[in-house]
């Protein structure tokens, strides 16, 4: 007999939004143990990691990590190279009108629940409709790209771009250029 996949997310089965009322009644929340490639996000390897959201009556707790390759090009030597990219993260979503947030108590922040969580009311910028759904693969697209490097390089020992040669001194200078060249020490 083979053994029991968890309950959570079969490996190998796609990401799919979540509706957040179907994650209201899981005490325990909803586990996702990745291994895919996302829509959104060209990879050379599959996305590999776990996520969990937990609904607590106004918030949807979403924590996880993930890895996965990409490719990048050089913004100095224009070459392409690999870049590992990951993240481990933990966040809390609002799950109503940001407007309601204005005046909130961080202790009235939970309705119903056992846990207490210690929340700034003003940290909670992220909301979702709560009768919307909870997209895992949308929310790990976002944790990734979150990651990217801002300025793209190969590494230390980049070549940098390639250089033309100057013209030697005794070859003509091109009139419109003749100005500069007096210019040079």
């Amino acid at each position: 007999m083979s053994a029991a996949r968890p309950a959570a997310q079969p490996v190998g089965d796609p990401l799919q939004p979540v509706p957040l009322q179907e994650l209201r009644p899981l005490a325990e929340g909803r586990s996702w143990h990745v291994h895919q490639t996302l829509s959104e996000l060209e990879s050379l390897t599959p996305v590999r990691g776990e996520l969990r959201a937990v609904h607590r009556g106004n918030i949807l707790e979403v924590g996880g990590h993930a890895s996965t390759i990409i490719t990048l090009r050089c913004d100095r030597c224009l070459q392409h190279y690999n870049h590992p990219l990951s993240f481990a993260h933990h966040e809390v979503l609002w799950l109503g009108d940001q407007s309601r947030l204005e005046g909130i108590a961080a202790a009235t922040l939970l309705e119903g629940g056992s846990d207490v969580l210690e929340l700034d009311p003003d940290a909670l910028t992220e909301s979702l409709d709560p009768t919307g759904n909870f997209d895992p693969e949308h929310w790990l697209f976002e944790q990734l790209s979150l990651q990217l490097p801002l300025v793209n390089r190969c590494g230390s020992d980049c070549p940098g771009p390639e250089l033309l040669g100057a013209p030697a001194e005794d070859e003509p200078i091109d009139p419109r250029w003749a100005a500069l060249k007096k210019l040079q020490p």
